[in-house]
């Protein structure tokens, strides 16, 4: 059955399904993706993330009980296309300072539709007054923007090592 949107907490509820279900697929598949990973920052940086999907989990479950409503199982699609993206560069044998900075990327993609995802639906909260939702919608992203923020200061080093590793395999 498609869903049918008659107001704006159903909206917000629907984007909300979403957002959990990308948490819960994170926690499931990150671990794997830690073992495929060679530097350590990155290795610490992904077990960090994978961990914090369960709080993330944890206060959507919380913002469900302020809209009376729960997640009732909303698959998302685009998170598990750019899961899949990730679990395929981990498994693929490239040299580690190519396939460390190729997860950094894929991670930073994840990371950008969230914190994109995460943002429409404070919007939604916030137009709504719903404020505990907002609130608790807005710790997350903040959590996100930290990660992106380590992340970058990681994918520099990554890139520069992989750019490095890349140039000498290419000189006679």
């Amino acid at each position: 059955m498609k869903p049918f949107f008659n107001n704006l907490n159903a909206a917000l509820t629907y984007h909300m399904e979403g957002l959990h279900d990308a948490e819960k697929k994170l926690q499931a598949t990150l671990p794997n993706v830690v073992a495929q990973a060679d530097a350590a920052a990155l290795k610490g940086l992904l077990k960090s993330y994978a961990a914090s999907a369960a709080d993330k989990r944890i206060k959507l479950k919380r913002a469900f009980s302020y809209l009376l409503a729960g997640p009732f199982g909303k698959k998302s699609k685009a998170i598990g296309e750019m899961i899949a993206e990730l679990s395929t560069i981990s498994a693929k044998a490239l040299a580690p300072e190519i396939k460390d900075a190729m997860l950094a990327g894929s991670l930073r993609t994840i990371i950008y539709f969230k914190i994109s995802a995460y943002a429409t639906a404070m919007s939604f909260a916030l137009a709504l007054e719903v404020h505990p939702v907002a609130d608790l919608i807005g710790q997350i992203l903040e959590w996100e923007n930290e990660a992106d923020q380590e992340l970058t200061k990681i994918m520099s080093a990554l890139s520069a090592r992989a750019a490095k590793q890349t140039t000498s395999a290419v000189r006679p």
